[in-house]
């Protein structure tokens, strides 16, 4: 009954075909994340000093060397960019956010679709909010990098660490999962497939560390192999959170249809 249940389960996430829908947005993430790695040099400086402090963990050495070439090529950028491109850049870092609006409305068959024009606003708007969580979270980072090296033993820093990264996941979820609705809704209709989410990617770093100690891509790949691990490790967290959405898409349906009927 157990494998029956299982296999009903793979099949639903598979015919809804969240890896097709993972692969799109991986691809349109790719588009944006340069862009937007310049701006957020531009707006906010060498912020990120504090924040790889915070996040060298282990969890995320696999794709940190690609990250550092990211940080390194949009300070070069930014250090002589032009009107053009940075007005080029700023609409191609909305790539992300337009695409995932326009997932959500595969996901949940809604036929309310935004208009192309007001979407990519609200893009630019969540842009320029996220500009300012990025703020936050650096300062955040940066007082308790502080305060957990200088007061606490380094078992009890890492639990903490830990702990904040995870919170801070599950709140990525759910206000991506809010923004990916076309549908007016509340926090806690969203909250069941952000913990799914959250629980798929702290399982898939961990899969993902372990699998890397034990293969050697830089054997098959050479000196894009950091490239290719960054594209899987992006393939699998957007798999991951892709699933979350199916999975509040078809929670939102089963609560429509008990208040019908």
């Amino acid at each position: 009954m157990y494998m029956r249940k299982f296999i009903d389960t793979i099949k639903f996430f598979t015919d809804k075909q969240f890896s097709t829908i993972a692969g799109t947005l991986v691809y349109f993430l790719l588009m944006s994340i340069a862009p937007f790695t310049l701006w957020l040099t531009l707006v906010l400086g060498n912020f990120s000093l504090h924040v790889e402090r915070f996040m060298s963990r282990e969890l995320f050495d696999s794709i940190s060397p690609f990250l550092s070439y990211m940080k390194t090529s949009a300070e070069s950028a930014a250090s002589g960019a032009g009107i053009i491109l940075l007005i080029t850049t700023l609409y191609s870092s909305t790539n992300f956010f337009y695409h995932l609006r326009r997932s959500g409305e595969i996901i949940y068959n809604s036929s309310r679709r935004k208009e192309g024009l007001k979407l990519r606003v609200v893009s630019l708007l969540l842009i320029f909010g996220t500009f300012f969580l990025a703020a936050v979270i650096a300062a955040i980072a940066f007082l308790g990098t502080w305060f957990l090296e200088k007061f606490l033993p380094y078992y009890v820093a890492d639990i903490i660490s830990y702990t904040f990264l995870t919170a801070l996941a599950f709140a990525a979820a759910m206000l991506l999962n809010l923004f990916a609705c076309p549908y007016k809704l509340k926090g806690e209709d969203v909250i069941c497939g952000s913990l799914l989410t959250t629980a798929l990617w702290l399982l898939c770093l961990v899969g993902f560390t372990v699998y890397l100690q034990f293969a050697n891509p830089e054997k098959l790949y050479g000196k894009i192999a950091s490239l290719i691990i960054f594209l899987l490790w992006c393939y699998v967290m957007m798999s991951c959170f892709v699933i979350g959405v199916i999975y509040n898409g078809s929670f939102k349906r089963r609560n429509v249809y008990k208040k019908l009927f």
